[in-house]
């Protein structure tokens, strides 16, 4: 991109921004090296790195960026065995560590940052670097005594020899032998030696060795003889540990190097995603939005702001590129035309860069091959170039250096010399930019230029409006109008005398006058225009939003009337074929034991007919007509004839209907149920096949509710209970219940032996048993179903 354009569009102050959310050096770096690209595959890859970026911010915390360090020049220098400090092991240690973290949390979320998880993917996973730092290299940045064995050897023997020295020190300070010679009872370290603070005159009298002398010469510090020995084990003992946490951070150092290739690619990933988080906070903090990209030459922005404008910005609506290549922005001074500019081309290339932008998703941005921008006051005083010069060397460098798609951004072109050549000039440098292709956005006051946009394919006019009553703009921008400067209007309200108003407005020649007063029309007429249109655009979003509502809830109550529907119906068939089973076993069991073909036959034939009825009652029902909804101003009253949809029978309302719910008498059974399941009943209420069903259901039901669990025969004899166990085994198992009591009493036991004869051949019984002690005892036989 053109570095002029980038300087007079404030790029800097974008980058800025964007620097201050990394979390690195390296990231910051990378921030101030952000340039825009051309290729669509680099731009929509960087834009999908900012969109999954910010949507983990969305989410939570975003990426895990703590602990890296900038270690380059620490991973440099031990490519070439340059031994490193412990504090950059613990760096080196702690960036690894961040590393393979951020590599897990990335690569764990594939599903949700499929770009992200690949980049953090690419993170080499290096835990010999981390684990042997880290076991060797303490926290404050002392070797570990434990790094090897000889190491623990030394410093264990230097503690012992410190040990012995310092007690041979502190008995000589303490000692009355030499009180009177030793200035201060101390034991002090000069070069490296502990020594004993003598008075100068005594210097001999203590013997040893003199390594140092105060200031004033009064004070000698001294190495007693007898600890002079003592003094150089410990020397020797600390000079070997020395050498042997040197051998420990090269070999450390050696480890680092061996892999300096892997950490340098690990630097640059880490770089890339410290620079994508940053990408991703800025879009939070401007409240931003992915753009649509393309490469056809189409800017289409949507409520755009300037992204480096604070407080309350007004968004703009601009477009080029679809049906002209050239716009011109017409209206008074400071009415937003240079920041419309400036909106535009930081827009471009904050996109093409992978930025996301200050404006509607609804926004279309053409990815361009150059940007160029002649914008602001270009006078050169050291060049001795004015305004129209300075400009005008941009120009010649724009027209000049044109290739393949570009975005050009003029501010008063041909501004600064004679408005007639200034006017002729600028029509000219447009037509040769409108030639070449380029997209062009040009600020301007020549009336001129706005006939030129009337009179030519391509070319568009726009203004931005301004406000007539606080003669302040509102920086919209208006396409399809040109602009007025307002200058005469403006003066007037500013307090300049009318006389001289009225005398400017005599110089203007009629067509003058007459443009200016038309394009006042213009732009009240369109933006009354836009204002309907406004309203009328948010009238049919809120009419669409209601009919997706409706339709969605719609959807809902219909799904769920069918799987309401669906699982009754699943029901109803299980219990018809268990029922099927049941009386299909008993009639089988009443044909072997004889009890009368003729019986069981026609036993058969009802069975059949019943299930066929009852079948036909569960399939699903075609929802005619006649089970719609009663017509509009149906009202059900107390003593009419309904058929309840949910159970396909007909009742009898007992009462009139309140809140939504009525009593229904149907056959002998009194139920409560919701309006809505009730229907006006059909015209036949003498069917016969309807008759049929209800009195079957009706009898089904009746046995259902009332069989009880115990049957009592005590005090019967034989042939009294007899046709009563029997009638009661069959209606308990036709009912369902699973297990029954027959209580007999003890008595003489007959009556026992007799239940206990019949349960054994009885078809339907699985099993028996006398009660125990809190059922009955033995005066009880619990009896048991077969399944």
């Amino acid at each position: 991109m053109d570095a002029h354009t980038l300087k007079v569009l404030e790029w800097r102050k974008v980058l800025d921004r964007l620097a201050a959310h990394t979390a690195t050096g390296m990231g910051r770096e990378a921030a101030f090296n952000l340039a825009p690209a051309v290729y669509p595959e680099v731009v929509n890859r960087a834009l999908q790195e900012t969109r999954e970026a910010k949507a983990l911010l969305d989410r939570g915390a975003g990426m895990p960026l703590g602990g890296i360090r900038d270690i380059r020049q620490a991973v440099d220098r031990a490519a070439i065995e340059f031994p490193l400090a412990p504090i950059e092991l613990l760096d080196v240690a702690q960036t690894v560590a961040a590393a393979r973290r951020l590599r897990t949390f990335l690569v764990r979320g594939v599903d949700d940052h499929p770009l992200l998880a690949e980049i953090g993917g690419n993170l080499p996973v290096l835990p010999g670097i981390e684990t042997r730092i880290e076991e060797a290299i303490a926290a404050n940045g002392e070797v570990r005594d434990s790094a090897t064995p000889d190491l623990a050897r030394l410093r264990s023997q230097r503690k012992l020899s410190h040990n012995r020295l310092m007690e041979r020190l502190n008995s000589i300070v303490a000692g009355e032998r030499y009180r009177t010679f030793i200035q201060e009872p101390i034991v002090t370290l000069r070069e490296g030696r502990y020594c004993i603070p003598v008075k100068a005159e005594f210097r001999g009298q203590l013997g040893g060795i003199v390594h140092d002398a105060s200031a004033s010469g009064a004070t000698v510090f001294v190495e007693p003889g007898s600890c002079v020995e003592l003094g150089n084990e410990l020397k020797e003992i600390a000079v070997r540990e020395e050498q042997e946490v040197a051998r420990i951070l090269g070999r450390l150092t050696a480890l680092i190097g061996a892999a300096a290739a892997e950490m340098r690619q690990m630097l640059e990933t880490l770089r890339a995603l410290d620079l994508a988080n940053a990408k991703a906070a800025l879009a939070l903090e401007m409240d931003a939005s992915e753009p649509r990209v393309n490469r056809d030459g189409l800017v289409r922005l949507r409520a755009a702001r300037h992204p480096l404008l604070t407080g309350a910005v007004v968004p703009i609506d601009i477009e080029i590129g679809a049906t002209f290549s050239i716009l011109l922005i017409t209206g008074p001074n400071t009415g937003g035309k240079t920041v419309a500019l400036k909106t535009v081309g930081l827009m471009a290339i904050m996109a093409q860069s992978g930025l996301q932008i200050p404006a509607s998703p609804d926004t279309d941005l053409a990815l361009f091959d150059q940007v160029f921008a002649d914008i602001g006051d270009e006078q050169d005083i050291e060049q001795s170039l004015s305004t129209f010069s300075a400009h005008l060397r941009n120009i010649v460098h724009i027209t000049g250096a044109l290739r393949g798609s570009a975005l050009v951004l003029l501010d008063e072109v041909g501004a600064g010399t004679d408005p007639a050549e200034g006017a002729a000039l600028a029509k000219a440098i447009l037509s040769a930019l409108k030639r070449a292709g380029a997209r062009v956005l040009a600020t301007t006051h020549y009336g001129e230029l706005k006939e030129y946009a009337y009179a030519n394919a391509g070319v568009e006019n726009a203004a931005v409006e301004f406000d007539r009553e606080t003669l302040r703009p509102t920086y919209r921008v208006l396409l399809g109008v040109p602009g007025s400067s307002h200058a005469l209007y403006i003066a007037g309200r500013l307090g300049l005398a009318e006389a001289i108003i009225e005398e400017a407005r005599a110089n203007l020649s009629t067509r003058d006058r007459t443009t200016s007063e038309l394009l006042q029309q213009i732009e009240a007429s369109r933006r009354h225009a836009l204002e309907l249109e406004r309203d009328a655009e948010l009238a049919g979003r809120a009419a669409a939003a209601a009919r997706e509502e409706y339709e969605r809830r719609a959807r809902e109550v219909a799904d769920v009337q069918r799987t309401v529907r669906r699982e009754a119906q699943e029901e109803a068939r299980g219990v018809l074929r268990r029922a099927s089973e049941k009386a299909e076993n008993i009639l089988d069991e009443l044909r072997k034991m004889n009890r009368g073909k003729r019986k069981g036959s026609t036993a058969r034939q009802e069975l059949a007919a019943l299930r066929t009825e009852v079948a036909g009652a569960l399939e699903e029902p075609e929802e005619p007509e006649a089970e719609s909804a009663p017509p509009g101003g149906y009202a059900l009253r107390r003593g009419d004839r309904v058929r309840v949809t949910s159970l396909g029978a007909e009742g009898t309302l007992i009462e009139d209907p309140r809140e939504g719910i009525v009593a229904v008498q149907v056959g002998s059974m009194r139920a409560t149920l919701p309006v809505d399941v009730l229907r006006p009943a059909s015209a036949k209420p003498d069917d016969p096949a309807r008759r049929a069903r209800s009195s079957a259901a009706e009898i089904s039901m009746r046995k259902a509710i009332h069989i009880s669990p115990d049957l009592t025969i005590r005090a019967l004899r034989v042939d009294e209970a007899a046709p009563m166990l029997e009638k009661y085994l069959d209606d308990a198992y036709a009912a369902g219940i699973a297990q029954v009591r027959i209580i007999h009493g003890k008595g003489t036991g007959a009556l026992r032996r007799f239940v206990g004869d019949t349960l054994r051949v009885h078809p339907v019984v699985g099993g028996f048993r006398a009660g125990d002690d809190g059922e009955g005892g033995e005066g009880v036989t619990i009896v048991t179903f077969k399944e």
